[in-house]
């Protein structure tokens, strides 16, 4: 994974550093946007994705955390029960030979912390930050602070057959998640 990295294979803007990348995945940083369920104008929606989702972006809230001058930065308080959408502070870039997949950290999910509750495959040919569905299941706030946590990890498959640009993730008009920057994708 080091040589794919180092050659620019894989891509990550900004860059990772050497001490993300582990043997077998590698971590990312929480990015500083976050994403919770909008309440007033969701009361008595009803949702159903067999029958086709519909335009679900004004079901979300924007929140953007920002560094305190000389201080840290903000951090995110997760209380028990909670949901929230947070962005990886990278952006990946994946070509058309890899398949990536995206999990969550063991020391995390020790405290009660899913990062990510489903779809963890990241498929050939994808760019964009990952969006990390994160849940507190446990009893206690957690605090999560943007560019510190490494709340995620994300390993690498070499697929047997490469796919072609009008085959790899992106070339759809229905792939909707490229350079996502908001829930409902672009």
């Amino acid at each position: 994974m080091d040589a794919a990295v180092a050659s620019g294979k894989i891509g990550f803007d900004p860059g990772i550093d050497d001490d993300q990348i582990g043997q077998t995945s590698l971590d990312l940083r929480l990015g500083c946007r976050f994403f919770t369920h909008n309440k007033e104008g969701t009361s008595g929606i009803t949702i159903s994705i067999a029958k086709g989702l519909p335009d679900i972006s004004g079901l979300w809230d924007l929140h953007e955390l920002e560094e305190k001058r000389g201080r840290g930065m903000d951090t995110w308080k997760l209380k028990p029960g909670e949901f929230v959408l947070g962005m990886t502070h990278e952006i990946v870039h994946i070509p058309n030979t890899l398949a990536g997949f995206i999990e969550g950290r063991s020391g995390y999910a020790r405290l009660g912390l899913s990062i990510h509750q489903s779809a963890p495959w990241i498929h050939p040919g994808f760019r964009g930050p990952i969006f990390l569905e994160i849940k507190n299941s446990g009893n206690y706030n957690i605090e999560l602070t943007p560019l510190i946590e490494r709340p995620c990890q994300l390993s690498f498959f070499q697929i047997s057959s490469p796919l072609a640009d009008d085959q790899a993730y992106g070339s759809d008009a229905g792939d909707g998640f490229q350079d996502q920057e908001r829930p409902a994708g672009r």
